[in-house]
């Protein structure tokens, strides 16, 4: 009892310490207003776009071109991204990655209004680009806490836990919005609040020169290419091909799920922002215990832990039929994301050579997305084929392999 409470002080004085940094503050203040507008994304999104004629091989299609998670263009865009963050600065790609949001909302705002499929066709693959701005955002992160293990994995699970607050929130009025009043009124609040978050980080974020030379930044940023920024680093197969995989098992059916269950069972907006926001608030509450496993079992028994809650959720997405029962599973997706994403965050970090910590990760992202881009398709042409339990199944047996890839190949960190 003892050990456990010193423990959970010294969580308590890590956060406070690491958000004395000034740009940890911008990164945490642009957290809680993008995950205002992000929570109610996060509902409306599949509804919104089955609702404008698509079929779910439609949506899988444009998941699979602009998914934020393992998109195509998510995946293209990050090695670019993080290699020209390791050169010119994280600032300047953060900056950028904001812009990019902004016109991805205003599509998304026209595609609302116009019922345009070409407005729609763009805002998903802006909406995945925008993911340019991740491996930078992370590098800052460690930076900002001089790559301290301890500091790190609080920093990352402290700041997802505080962009999930205003999350859950709006994952419930997010479906109630778009039932009262339309879906058009979600992306006109987004384009306001990443408006806010660009305002922020053009003020407030500060570089930190932790890069290369001037001279050693020219060479570097001519001698890059496509080719080499997906190379996998000598050593790392096993490390990539399990991350790959996982996105893979997953993006068949979760990133698409909520349309299938729009489709299938005819919920409205409200009833499936019930489902999100219950995601969301089971990754706030998971979210304590889980940074205490992080600090104490490592990263990698974390990600062995969310894809264990991974295998339970397909199976109980096979056998659900009911909202309650659909809500009660909302809870495991919740603490399969709340024992994932900072565990993530924090061992790509650790792995990367200092001199490419922006880089490896948008060479990850890039492994990931190349692997995983078709499965939304895969999973909505299962369903349009074999009905609703097929991508979940196919969905289940690649995530028990995902299980058994990271016990076998992701190190002890």
């Amino acid at each position: 009892m003892e050990c456990m409470r010193k423990n959970s002080q010294s969580i308590i004085s890590v956060t406070r310490e690491i958000l004395l940094n000034r740009n940890i503050r911008v990164i945490a203040v642009t957290g809680l207003v993008s995950g205002i507008y992000i929570g109610m994304i996060n509902t409306i999104l599949q509804p919104f776009t089955i609702s404008l004629g698509l079929t779910l091989a439609g949506l899988g299609i444009l998941q699979a071109l602009g998914g934020r998670v393992s998109g195509l263009a998510a995946s293209l865009v990050q090695p670019f991204a993080g290699h020209y963050a390791d050169v010119f600065g994280r600032k300047a790609v953060v900056v950028l990655g904001s812009v990019v949001t902004v016109a991805s909302m205003v599509f998304f705002l026209l595609a609302a209004v116009t019922k345009s499929w070409f407005a729609l066709t763009v805002a998903y693959l802006l909406f995945g680009l925008s993911m340019l701005s991740s491996p930078a955002s992370q590098a800052v992160v460690a930076e900002a806490v001089n790559l301290d293990l301890t500091k790190m994995n609080v920093a990352f699970s402290a700041l997802f836990l505080i962009s999930s607050i205003t999350t859950t929130a709006t994952s419930f009025a997010g479906g109630v919005l778009a039932d009262a009043i339309g879906y058009y009124v979600v992306f006109v609040i987004a384009v306001v609040l990443e408006s806010v978050d660009l305002l922020l980080y053009l003020r407030e974020l500060r570089d930190v020169d932790s890069g290369p030379s001037s001279d050693e930044s020219g060479i570097s940023a001519r001698r890059f290419s496509l080719r080499s920024a997906v190379s996998l680093p000598t050593g790392l197969l096993g490390f990539f091909a399990a991350f790959a995989m996982d996105s893979f098992a997953f993006g068949m059916t979760s990133s698409i799920i909520y349309g299938m269950i729009y489709d299938r069972f005819r919920y409205s907006n409200t009833e499936i922002g019930l489902m999100v926001g219950t995601v969301s608030l089971a990754t706030i509450l998971v979210q304590y215990p889980a940074t205490k496993l992080l600090l104490r079992a490592g990263a990698k028994k974390s990600l062995a832990l969310s894809e264990a809650f991974g295998v339970i959720l397909m199976l109980g997405w096979y056998f659900a039929n009911s909202l309650p029962f659909f809500v009660v599973l909302s809870v495991v997706f919740g603490a399969s994301v709340a024992t994932w994403v900072p565990a993530q965050s924090t061992i790509t970090i650790t792995v990367s050579p200092p001199s490419e910590r922006g880089s490896l990760g948008g060479k990850l992202a890039a492994f990931r997305g190349l692997v995983a881009f078709p499965a939304p398709i895969i999973g909505g042409i299962l369903y349009e084929a074999f009905g609703y339990s097929a991508p979940i199944i196919a969905s289940f047996c690649l995530t028990l392999a995902t299980f058994v890839m990271i016990v076998k190949f992701i190190p002890n960190r």
